[in-house]
């Protein structure tokens, strides 16, 4: 960074030396209330288990449909997107607003096309913090606004037990003016975590809640899932194929997502910082890619930069005697190895920015 001195600490997350290669399930579906138990799911899933491979966009009668998910901040959007998507596309962390931009995920069966695009969370205008946090807030309702279906996803546990009066005031605005020119796609309503009402045996609370949501605009279904648990994604993912249209298909045959390599990488490395530093880091921390190397044996070496403000944020990242990032390092490179297909070196740089 031209100008900025920089203080920087390095870690491998393994000896360079070697390189050899290396339910239950709840789905509640309702057209009207109250709520109707639609199906039982077990298993991983099939986004799990992964798409019937496609020989290429169909010549004839390719369906489209573009999806929105929204919510407020730590709903569990990213978790979902990954869930449906069948792969990690974007990160997910406990830590609230770690979704910058809208993020491209997509699934196909048959001859459809799901594309989903995970947004930053968003909250009503007393919430915003500055103008970055409004950006985030209005590109998310932009993205929204162009797609053909919007999933709004809550926390239906926090929503039972500690009400989120943004969740409500939010719903609301999807009929009148969350921004200028605002026209709400058909949307449907996501109840996330229900694993945990179970858990506490506030199940029978699913229904009330519903029915109080609803009461706030029209959603046309709503589903009960655990996006963490993939409970339900099964009858989400079907409803979606469903609703496609004919159309051309947003991504490449085959691929999952637009994100480069790299970008997945960053996305990863940025997701087990928060994950492991939640509560200790700022949100003014950097992931910056700095080279990909790949070699004859099939295995990558990968070079990132985690850019934090100060050296007190520096030395809580690397821990003592390496312990943390090493950890994050670990984490990162074995997700990453099992996304890419391929074994990945990973080398994290921690840097000051002056």
């Amino acid at each position: 960074m031209p100008g900025q001195q920089l203080q920087h600490w390095r870690h491998r997350t393994e000896p360079w030396e070697r390189f050899q290669s290396w339910g239950w399930s709840l789905c509640l579906c309702c057209t009207a209330a109250p709520l109707a138990v639609a199906g039982l799911y077990g298993g991983p899933g099939r986004a799990a288990q992964g798409e019937a491979q496609q020989q290429g966009v169909p010549e004839e009668g390719p369906r489209l449909l573009q999806v929105a998910v929204v919510g407020v901040p730590n709903a569990g959007k990213s978790t979902l997107t990954n869930a449906l998507v069948g792969q990690k596309v974007s990160a997910v962390s406990s830590k609230t607003n770690t979704t910058f931009v809208p993020t491209l995920g997509a699934f196909t069966e048959g001859p459809t096309q799901v594309v989903l695009y995970d947004t930053p969370g968003v909250v009503g205008k007393r919430q915003i913090r500055g103008l970055d946090h409004e950006q985030r807030v209005r590109s998310a309702w932009g993205t929204a606004a162009d797609c053909d279906e919007l999933l709004f996803i809550i926390d239906a546990h926090r929503q039972v037990v500690w009400p989120d009066t943004r969740v409500t005031t939010l719903i609301q605005q999807l009929s009148t003016d969350p921004m200028p020119d605002w026209q709400c796609p058909p949307a449907t309503l996501v109840l996330n975590k229900v694993d945990l009402l179970m858990k506490d045996g506030r199940a029978q609370e699913l229904a009330p809640l519903c029915d109080q949501l609803r009461s706030l605009h029209p959603f046309g279904h709503v589903f009960a899932i655990s996006a963490l648990r993939r409970d339900g994604i099964d009858a989400l993912r079907d409803y979606l194929v469903s609703r496609a249209t004919p159309g051309e298909w947003t991504i490449e045959a085959g691929k999952k997502t637009e994100q480069t390599p790299q970008e997945t990488v960053t996305e990863v490395v940025r997701e087990k910082v928060f994950r492991r530093l939640h509560e200790e880091l700022p949100y003014n921390i950097g992931i910056q890619h700095e080279s990909w190397r790949n070699f004859a044996d099939g295995s990558a070496r990968v070079e990132q930069t985690i850019v934090v403000p100060t050296d007190q944020v520096r030395r809580i990242v690397v821990g003592k005697h390496g312990a943390v990032i090493g950890q994050i390092g670990k984490s990162a490179r074995l997700e990453l190895t099992d996304i890419l297909k391929q074994p990945i070196h990973l080398i994290l740089n921690v840097k000051v920015r002056r």
